[in-house]
């Protein structure tokens, strides 16, 4: 050691600089409103859960290493890659939650991350069905998870691993009321999202079934889009990060169905016009909408406007596949003549209307500013 006088004259031993342990640097807290900032500190997140679950799995049924290597490769390859938009909502609702609970986000920072992830697992699990039943190709700019070399018909249990996957994450944070909250509020979404995958496949292989289209109208599409959208995109974020908070009452969790229902809707209509309008350049995707017969707010829209005999030109036409590129052409063309551009342009304010309104209704019991950032980032969006 060197040595340093003391302030009354003697020498003590010291250390050098280079010697002395080092402070820990204070990390900064994240910015999680920065989209582009908070995806990889979600995927750290996901890195930990994931090795978790792996390591339960392995300890708790003896699994062997294959199984491991398999099941880690699965997890990897269908979980992290997206946006994180439904998962970065549940993060927003908890701060603004907080803010008006008058709380530290970092209380509930970690559990709000928990369930961000477990709404991404939950979309994960939807998609590599969905993939299965649509015989899809490609997902997120890779081959669809079934697709790859030696998973096949595996990827339906896949899935269901993956729903194993966040009940696992949500058993091992949370416990009492928020618990069992939480698990009621993931099994009911999940099974309405479930019923409205279902509908939403019968109006695809409706087609040529006499009377079909009278089936189709506002109150059926509404249905579809309602249960198969609007409830795990919009309202199981919103939801998690309120009962993260403390907001279990069944009212609090009924006024943010009912915004997230309203915005949800909406959202689902933009993607329906963007099918059939949006450049594909932009939209990520060449829209096949009116190719397989989908009920749509467009199609539900022109039955209600059109005139009989435009009526029979779209019956013959609608829902004839990829290959028919005029029979998609005569649709459009019959779209073109009601002016339904005019008509969802009048939609996308009435709607940006009635949910502000809504919003102002349970500004009281629910963070407004998390609705009103989230209703302005998709109010005319064009992607």
């Amino acid at each position: 050691f060197f040595l340093s006088a003391r302030f009354d004259g003697s020498d003590v031993p010291t250390m050098p600089a280079s010697a002395r342990p080092k402070k820990k640097m204070k990390k900064d807290p994240v910015d999680w409103r920065d989209s582009k900032a908070a995806r990889p500190e979600m995927e750290k997140y996901y890195k930990e859960f994931a090795k978790g679950f792996v390591d339960y799995v392995a300890t708790t049924y003896e699994w062997p290493d294959v199984g491991v290597d398999r099941m880690t490769r699965m997890l990897d390859y269908t979980v992290p890659g997206g946006k994180y938009n439904r998962g970065l909502l549940c993060i927003w609702t908890a701060i603004d939650t907080c803010k008006m609970k008058g709380i530290e986000f970092a209380t509930v920072e970690k559990q709000s991350i928990v369930l961000a992830w477990c709404v991404e697992i939950l979309q994960a699990c939807f998609l590599v069905s969905d993939d299965v039943m649509d015989s899809s190709v490609t997902r997120r700019g890779k081959p669809c998870w079934y697709k790859v070399e030696g998973v096949g018909l595996d990827a339906v249990n896949d899935a269901l691993i993956l729903e194993s996957f966040l009940f696992w994450l949500i058993e091992k944070y949370f416990d009492g009321k928020q618990y069992v909250a939480l698990m009621k509020l993931f099994h009911d979404v999940s099974l309405k999202t479930q019923m409205g995958q279902m509908l939403d496949t019968m109006s695809e292989k409706a087609k040529g079934k006499k009377g079909i289209f009278e089936t189709f109208n506002m109150k059926y599409y509404t249905r579809i889009i309602k249960y198969k959208t609007a409830f795990y995109s919009f309202y199981l974020p919103a939801a998690s990060a309120l009962i993260a908070c403390g907001l279990t009452a069944p009212a609090t969790l009924k006024a943010c169905e009912e915004i997230c229902v309203a915005m949800g809707i909406k959202f689902q209509i933009q993607d329906d016009y963007l099918d059939c309008y949006g450049k594909p350049e932009v939209i990520g995707k060449v829209g096949t909408d009116i190719f397989d017969h989908k009920c749509t707010w467009l199609l539900v829209m022109a039955l209600q406007l059109m005139s009989k005999e435009q009526r029979q030109v779209l019956e013959a036409n609608y829902g004839m596949g990829i290959a028919e590129k005029s029979a998609e052409k005569k649709v459009k063309e019959i779209y073109r003549s009601l002016n339904l551009t005019e008509v969802y342009e009048k939609q996308e304010k009435d709607s940006y209307s009635q949910c502000e309104s809504l919003i102002s209704k349970h500004k009281e019991t629910l963070p407004s500013e998390t609705f009103i950032r989230l209703l302005k980032k998709i109010h005319k969006r064009i992607k």
